[in-house]
């Protein structure tokens, strides 16, 4: 049996980490992932740590109780890594989506993404499973989540066509993040959270980004850079150091990308619309 999983980069709106609140969006930038059972398992992949792929496989064996299974799989992602971009979420959704295919089972959107969490979980790559970026990045749209109870308040299509995202060089491993310390602006972020509920993003991601880059040491400038040049919204996604303009016109966005191109290397690409939306909100509404 063989399986095929895909998911999406996801940009930031609320970053979910102090209020446990987050608003996420899905960004045309994709991982796809090929399994089949094998005689032992095999991983094929760019990323030199494999131990996330490693817990997907766990999961999934202890989820549909085949723990005699074994898989050759073979990653390809166009989502730079510990940028802020969700790459581990889409890893793991597509990891997981692919497997349970090749097991021959026709996954809920829901069971994927929750096995994926709880991948994320075990291999350390999130500090709090990330339930808004994983929603993201496997359902498309834009999601508001509760991360600490995992669930979906909304899903919605995105009111922006076009993004452009900011990559001024460096990582940030989410597992190196002070959670305590974010924790205390939570605040801020449940305001920003207000924001978003009510779709105003512009304000969400500018109130999210004015307090999260003083605590993670990332500059403001890129987002007002951004917004003076025409984007409709932008803001730092995760804990970045990537940033990402959305916009609701091509020309916003080779204006974005000529105000942003001393700062570092740019992105274009698209919000990706609802995909899988019909299961999510079956299950969490």
């Amino acid at each position: 049996m063989r399986g095929t999983g895909r998911a999406y980069a996801a940009g930031t709106v609320v970053n979910a980490i102090s209020a446990k609140k987050g608003c996420a969006f899905a960004l045309d930038l994709k991982v796809t992932v090929r399994a089949r059972e094998a005689e032992e398992d095999a991983v094929r992949t760019d990323v030199e740590d494999t131990s996330l792929v490693e817990r997907c496989v766990d999961v999934v064996r202890e989820h549909v109780d085949a723990e005699d299974a074994r898989f050759r799989i073979e990653i390809e992602s166009e989502i730079p890594v510990a940028v802020g971009l969700a790459s581990s979420s889409a890893v793991s959704n597509a990891v997981v989506e692919a497997l349970l295919r090749a097991l021959g089972r026709e996954p809920e959107p829901l069971e994927v993404v929750r096995l994926g969490v709880e991948a994320s979980l075990r291999a350390g790559v999130t500090a709090t499973g990330a339930y808004d970026d994983a929603c993201a990045s496997f359902l498309g749209g834009i999601v508001l989540t509760l991360n600490d109870e995992r669930r979906i308040v909304d899903v919605r299509e995105p009111p922006y066509d076009h993004a452009v995202v900011l990559l001024p060089g460096g990582r940030v491993e989410t597992r190196e993040v002070d959670v305590e310390r974010l924790e205390r602006v939570a605040p801020v972020a449940e305001a920003a959270f207000e924001r978003a509920l009510v779709g105003d993003y512009r304000s969400a991601m500018l109130i999210n980004s004015s307090a999260y880059c003083p605590l993670l040491g990332h500059d403001l400038d890129p987002v007002l850079d951004a917004l003076e040049a025409g984007a409709s919204a932008a803001g730092l996604s995760g804990t970045g150091p990537a940033y990402v303009a959305l916009c609701e016109t091509r020309s916003d966005a080779e204006a974005v990308e000529e105000a942003w191109e001393d700062v570092g290397k740019t992105l274009r690409t698209r919000v990706v619309g609802l995909e899988r939306v019909g299961g999510a909100q079956a299950q969490d509404r």
